[in-house]
């Protein structure tokens, strides 16, 4: 099983979530993603030996059987990856670097279309550093 970690900037730590698990959302908190991680681990399993069994779905996973992807807001991208610089991404991406520097500090919010555009550089960044061969 496959299970979205929704990631997010806050005072000073990242905040983590999974969603569509059923009558339960598991939040924490953690300085670095992986301790937000094995929070989530920890309060999943709780579930799973505590209220999962009563649903059918959930009544024969354990925590080993789960998989996480990781879906992050832009601040929390740009915390976590440091090294991508918003300037040089919101080119790559054709969007002003002024307003990607809004948007990562909460003061503008990207529509799906601009947030689609950043993923997508995002993706294309990362295939052109999987070319690089270092001599």
């Amino acid at each position: 099983m496959k299970l979205s970690i929704i990631i997010e900037k806050g005072d000073d730590e990242l905040w983590g979530r999974i969603e569509n698990i059923p009558d339960y959302l598991p939040v924490t908190s953690g300085k670095v993603l992986d301790e937000v991680t094995d929070n989530l681990k920890e309060l999943l399993e709780d579930f799973l030996i505590a209220d999962g069994k009563t649903y059918d779905e959930w009544r024969s996973i354990n925590i080993e059987d789960i998989e996480f992807e990781y879906v992050y807001d832009l601040s929390a991208f740009f915390e976590i990856f440091d090294d991508v610089k918003v300037g040089a991404l919101a080119k790559r991406a054709g969007i002003n670097p002024s307003l990607v520097r809004h948007y990562v500090a909460g003061t503008k919010y990207p529509s799906a279309a601009q947030t689609k555009k950043i993923e997508v550089a995002v993706h294309e960044l990362g295939e052109k550093l999987r070319e690089v061969v270092l001599a």
